[in-house]
C-alpha cells in the first residue's frame, strides 16, 4: 500500500477496530519508547509518529493516523537477548540487583531475566552461579521506577 499523502500517526485507538486498511510498524524496545519523529512501516511507507507524550507503546497496539481509515499496527521486533536462569531466586535477585546498577533494561519473568546480548555483561554474568543463553525474542523491559501506574489506595 502507498499513500501519497503525509501519514500522521497521532493517537491510540480506543475500541477493537476490524474496518480499515492497516500498516505494520515493527519497532525495537528502545523504539517504542519515542513517540515523535520519523518511522518507515514494514513495507516501506514514511510514517510522522506524533503521539502524546503519555503512554507506552506495546506489542499489537493499534495507533490512528490522519486518514480515517489507517490504522497501524505496532510490532515488537524480536532481538538478541542474553535469557538468565539460576537454581536459586537469591541468585537471580543478585544478578538484577549487579545489572540494575549499571542501568542495563531487564525483562522480569518469574525464574528467568532477560536483558540485552551484550559481552560485557556476559562477562559479568560469569561470575554468579547463573546458566545465561543467547536468544531472540521480543524484549519487554521494566520501566523506571517512576513510571509505574500509581494504584489508588481507595
Amino acid at each position: 500500500m502507498s499513500i501519497k499523502k503525509e501519514i500522521i500517526v497521532t493517537d491510540w485507538t480506543k475500541g477493537n477496530y476490524r474496518e480499515g486498511n492497516f500498516l505494520k510498524l515493527t519497532l525495537s524496545s528502545d523504539q517504542r519508547r519515542v513517540f515523535r519523529g520519523k518511522r518507515k512501516s514494514d513495507c516501506n511507507q514514511e510514517l510522522q509518529l506524533q503521539l502524546p507524550r503519555e503512554g507506552k507503546l506495546n506489542d499489537g497496539d493499534i495507533l490512528s493516523t490522519n486518514h480515517k481509515k489507517l490504522f497501524v499496527q505496532i510490532i515488537a521486533q524480536k532481538e538478541n537477548l542474553i535469557e538468565i536462569t539460576a537454581k536459586t531466586n537469591l541468585e537471580l535477585i543478585k544478578v538484577a540487583y549487579h545489572l540494575g546498577n549499571r542501568h542495563v533494561g531487564i525483562e522480569i519473568n518469574e525464574n528467568i531475566l532477560l536483558t540485552k546480548s551484550d559481552y560485557i555483561i556476559e562477562g559479568l554474568l560469569k561470575n554468579f552461579d547463573v546458566v545465561f543463553l543467547k536468544v531472540k525474542k521480543k524484549f519487554f523491559p521494566e520501566v523506571g521506577a517512576f513510571h509505574h501506574e500509581k494504584k489508588s489506595l481507595s
